[in-house]
């Protein structure tokens, strides 16, 4: 295909498809059946991959290349819209918008620090761009930079004060930080502004989820769902309260009609296989979680969900290797050490089980249950002065948590070793 060609066969595709000029996360959908016309963009996309280096000095290129990148972020394909975007800033580096989209697709795909350093880009060239602002508290806020996030939410509603997404980011800011009263009162002043945002309805329904206001979570939702039946988020939230009110199967329902429009969301494949194993379905349990991990192979929740699913039904080598792949991406998770420390307990592998309770007491210090297990294991091993020191410190733990119980239980054995 010749150059001129080329370009005008890539922006005929673009138009065709309907590339969007600005991306809003709630609208992001993957596209598991492409049309005729995105299977002709994807031929058209290699050609013109191929020519690149050929064509980039034409002044045409940077939008084309923008457009393309906007269409991938659009159908949640994060690395190519990057590598896109990228591109487009190569050529064309004040382009404010491309900073703020690969942004917005560094952010979603869990890179917090490289969203932050583009959205710092797009502002040292638009400091009084209030989208930037919000942007770059969502980032923030995600990070936990929590007093960052505040200010730059200040910055974004300094700039634009009536801004529905604006004050729904203050909302959000509140409930991120426990306090549900204040995400209310925020929430509802971006609903007040325009009673369509998405975004404000779904995280009001969030708070009242979390707060037990079950028909005022099931009323705003039903808004959500009026204004796009199609809502991945509004369903999996009606998921998460027929899964509390143990309305399993409706839960299912729920979950599966979210995965349909959103099934590389490897937060959705856990709900739905957390449901399937309050059923005891454990084989669709475990499915679920594997299709978490197809979505992101590095999910420490999924292989630390399998492994548990591969305990119930005795297959305990391959729970072995699910906890030690979960440890080696999360080596200081103390409860992920526990876990293992319990299945080596069980297996009579105790000094693998001893470490496991060593390397978690030593994550979570605060927390005796990890000294009760390993008391015993050093009482299995007959090294008696070391349990016993182990269950008196255990004791002083379980007494200042007001654990009498297993307090009592550490002063029994203390008694029996003395």
């Amino acid at each position: 295909m010749e150059i001129e060609e080329l370009i005008t066969a890539l922006s005929s595709a673009l138009g065709v498809i309907g590339a969007p000029d600005v991306i809003e996360p709630e609208n992001i959908r993957p596209v598991a059946l492409q049309s005729r016309d995105r299977r002709n963009l994807g031929e058209v996309e290699k050609q013109f991959q191929k020519s690149l280096d050929e064509i980039k000095r034409d002044e045409r290129i940077p939008e084309l290349v923008f457009r393309l990148a906007n269409l991938h972020l659009s159908e949640g394909t994060f690395g190519r819209a990057i590598i896109l975007y990228e591109v487009t800033l190569g050529l064309e580096s004040d382009r404010v918008q491309a900073w703020i989209h690969m942004g917005l697709a560094y952010r979603l795909a869990g890179e917090f620090t490289d969203a932050i350093s583009c959205f710092g880009s797009a502002l040292a060239m638009d400091p009084d761009n209030p989208v930037a602002h919000f942007h770059m508290a969502m980032a923030q806020l995600d990070a936990e930079l929590f007093d960052e996030a505040m200010e730059s939410f200040s910055q974004a509603l300094s700039l634009k004060p009536n801004w529905d997404k604006g004050l729904y980011g203050r909302g959000l800011y509140y409930f991120r930080r426990g306090n549900n009263q204040g995400a209310i009162t925020w929430l509802k002043r971006a609903l007040e502004i325009n009673a369509e945002c998405l975004p404000a309805l779904l995280e009001i329904a969030n708070v009242y989820l979390a707060m037990g206001q079950m028909d005022g979570a099931k009323e705003v939702l039903g808004r959500a769902l009026r204004i796009d039946g199609h809502q991945p988020y509004a369903l999996a939230t009606l998921g998460d309260i027929m899964f509390g009110e143990n309305n399993l199967e409706r839960a299912l329902q729920f979950y599966d009609s979210a995965l349909q429009i959103k099934f590389d969301d490897p937060e959705l494949w856990m709900k739905k296989g957390r449901t399937h194993k309050a059923l005891k379905s454990f084989k669709e349990a475990s499915t679920a979680f594997e299709k978490a991990l197809n979505a992101n192979p590095e999910f420490v929740e999924a292989w630390v969900a399998i492994g548990n699913i591969m305990i119930i039904v005795n297959d305990t080598d391959v729970a072995l290797e699910c906890f030690n792949t979960a440890l080696s991406l999360a080596p200081d998770n103390a409860a992920i050490a526990h876990a293992r420390g319990q299945l080596n307990l069980s297996l009579d592998r105790l000094d693998e089980a001893f470490i496991d309770f060593d390397a978690a007491f030593s994550n979570d210090p605060s927390n005796p249950e990890h000294l009760y297990y390993r008391a015993l294991i050093l009482e299995k091993l007959d090294r008696k002065v070391e349990a016993k020191r182990t269950w008196q410190v255990a004791e002083g733990l379980y007494r200042e948590a007001g654990n009498v119980t297993r307090a009592a239980e550490c002063a029994a054995r203390i008694k029996f070793l003395s």
